[in-house]
Parts: C-alpha cells; structure tokens; sequence
C-alpha cells in the first residue's frame, strides 16, 4: 500500500464500525441485513462476499488514484464483510425516516463518502 498511514486509517474505519454495531447489538434496535441496500441480493451472502472481495482487489490496484477515499471504501468493505462471515448478516442500526431510505451502519456510510469522493475527482480530472 502506498502509505501505512493509510493502511492504519482502513484498521480504524474497521474498528469504529464494529465497535458502533457491537453498541446497536447491545443497547438499540438494529436490523439483520441478509442482503445490500433495499433488499438486493437478500439471502445471498455468497455472491455479496464475492462482490467484496473483488471490489477489494479492484481497490487496491487503483489505491495510487485516490488513497484517501480507497481507504474509506476498503474499511467500509471489511466492516462489513466481517458482520456477513462472522455474524452471517450485516447490523444496520441509523434509520433515517426519509423517502424509505434504508437502515445502514457506520461501514455504509464510509463507502458512500468514499464513492463521493472518487466521482468529484474524477469530474475535476
């Protein structure tokens, strides 16, 4: 990796999300999330699995182009692959009432800023 900076910044991410979902587990109301956003691919863990640790790969080839969001994508990628292998579903606790907007967790959030990022420098380029 181009920097252990980076490197520890994905093992962070990691650990704010899964100490955030071990505190749902315990304290709030959270949902078992058997597929991705909105109920796509529910029930096939297999294939979600697959997708993650080819957008891993991916990620870390392209991880020179953007360090900083790859970083955010690659610990939002591990938090929650780590819930569908260990806990076989993935915690969802943030419910926002909003236009049916689904429940997520902290991981989710890190892959949405980091595809954020990525698109502003790729429209800036």
């Amino acid at each position: 990796m181009a920097n252990k900076k980076y490197f520890f910044m994905i093992i962070l991410l990691v650990i704010i999300d899964q100490i955030s979902k071990y505190y749902a587990i315990q304290n709030i109301p959270y949902l078992k999330n058997t597929g991705a956003a909105w109920g796509i691919l529910n029930n096939l863990p297999s294939i979600l699995i697959l997708i993650s640790v080819i957008v891993i790969f991916f990620s870390i080839r392209n991880f020179y182009y953007h360090p900083f969001a790859f970083s955010f994508l690659i610990g939002g990628i591990l938090g929650n692959l780590y819930d569908r292998i260990i806990r076989g579903f993935v915690v969802d606790f943030i419910n926002i009432h909003l236009f049916n907007y689904p429940w997520f967790n902290f991981a989710d959030s890190f892959i949405t800023i980091a595809i954020a990022l990525i698109i502003f420098k790729m429209s800036k380029e």
